[in-house]
């Protein structure tokens, strides 16, 4: 079940083979690992990355391919839970990732484009959050609005919401493109990436942690695990802190120009869709519709749900559709909606549980376990996975 954006292939990379030491490994190679890989670049440390597919085969390479400000949660939503202060310092820092990608752009053809967002509420409790949210963006400085139902475009209005606000800043990035920049620039710093290769077995000691794959081990002063809703099955204690879930994407073939060239979020995040330049239509959600069954591990196909997307779509466009690709991606929840970042042990640290909102978050979340590592800096207490699970002594 591959996804529209897994039709542009990343590497080759080779199949690691043989015994192998390194300062730093990173298990995965999607976006956290990618972005792992990226701010380690220029440490100074020897990083080997294990890849067990292609990079970009999982969850990162399954997405809907938005770019978003903020985490999972709204800003007035989580300053409900975190109160104003801090959560508007997490919004800003979101914000920072548009910077990195924007850099990363002018070196490489992302198919990035900044073309603001629209999020449609539903409810009455939504369109407070909504209306929360825009008032502290205008706060900041952000020209953030609210959009009442005659003024969103004609097809969004046959949807029916009556409430809708308009963020600026948002956009698009293609997740393979930017995952094969960001290995690229990693690789020609002398980051070792491997496909094919993955881990099987780890054991921590005093004096390093020992990886062992189907046919070579890795000795590594430390270990960043990398695979996100994977992650509990390195760490047991974290079962029952990242919950996996599915998500069930969908793409059409070309298609007439909507009456909106920008992404657009509905029903509290569940559903969302843009358009692409060439007319193709990515959307997904309604994973509502089944929150017990949507749970796990294991790609598949959610067929009501797929239809829902799909008549989502002809909403849309007001007429019929052809879907080219269906795909679905696993999600890691947290809690909170809120990623778990920090060294679980003295020599593994994890990355992990975006609820959703992974491409704007894990930049700054992989970013911040770097500086903890390289530089010893606390993790931002938001994110800091001592809030859920305290430090162990070692893990295996």
């Amino acid at each position: 079940m591959q996804s529209y954006w897994q039709h542009h292939r990343i590497g080759p990379y080779p199949v690691l083979s043989g015994r192998h030491h390194a300062d730093v490994a990173v298990i995965g190679a999607g976006y956290t690992g990618s972005w792992l890989a990226y701010w380690l670049k220029d440490s100074g440390l020897s990083v080997v990355v294990l890849e067990r597919d292609t990079p970009g085969a999982g969850a990162s390479g399954r997405n809907g391919g938005l770019l978003l400000q903020g985490a999972a949660q709204l800003l007035g939503e989580s300053a409900q839970t975190l109160g104003q202060a801090v959560a508007v310092e997490l919004w800003q820092r979101t914000r920072q990732t548009f910077n990195w990608v924007e850099e990363l752009s002018r070196r490489h053809a992302l198919d990035y484009h900044v073309t603001g967002s629209l999020y449609v509420g539903g409810d009455a409790g939504e369109r407070e959050v909504l209306e929360a949210t825009v008032d502290l963006m205008n706060q900041a400085g952000v020209a953030a609005r609210l959009v009442k139902r005659p003024d969103q475009p004609k097809s969004i209005q046959r949807l029916g919401y009556d409430l809708a606000a308009w963020f600026p800043d948002d956009g698009m990035v293609h997740p393979l493109k930017l995952i094969e920049a960001l290995l690229a620039e990693a690789q020609a710093q002398g980051v070792q990436i491997y496909s094919h290769s993955g881990v099987v077995a780890g054991t921590e000691h005093s004096s390093g942690v020992e990886l062992l794959g189907e046919n070579f081990s890795v000795y590594a002063d430390r270990v960043l695990i990398a695979q996100n809703a994977y992650v509990p099955d390195w760490v047991p204690a974290l079962t029952g802190l990242i919950h996996p879930v599915r998500g069930q994407v969908l793409a059409t073939e070309p298609v007439a120009p909507l009456d909106h060239q920008y992404p657009v979020y509905a029903d509290h995040g569940f559903n969302y869709w843009h358009q692409r330049a060439d007319g193709r239509i990515i959307a997904g959600g309604f994973r509502h519709l089944d929150l017990t069954g949507e749970v796990g591990t294991e790609l598949t196909l959610h067929q009501p749900i797929q239809a829902r997307v799909t008549q989502l779509v002809r909403d849309l466009v007001n007429g019929p559709v052809t879907v080219s690709d269906r795909w679905a991606g696993i999600m890691a929840m947290t809690a909170d909606h809120r990623p778990l970042v920090g060294f679980i042990t003295p020599r593994l640290g994890v990355v992990m549980g975006y609820s959703g909102h992974g491409s704007t978050v894990t930049p700054i979340a992989a970013r911040m376990l770097k500086d903890a590592l390289v530089d010893n800096t606390p993790v931002f207490a938001p994110f800091a996975a001592e809030r859920m699970i305290p430090p162990q002594e070692s893990s295996t």
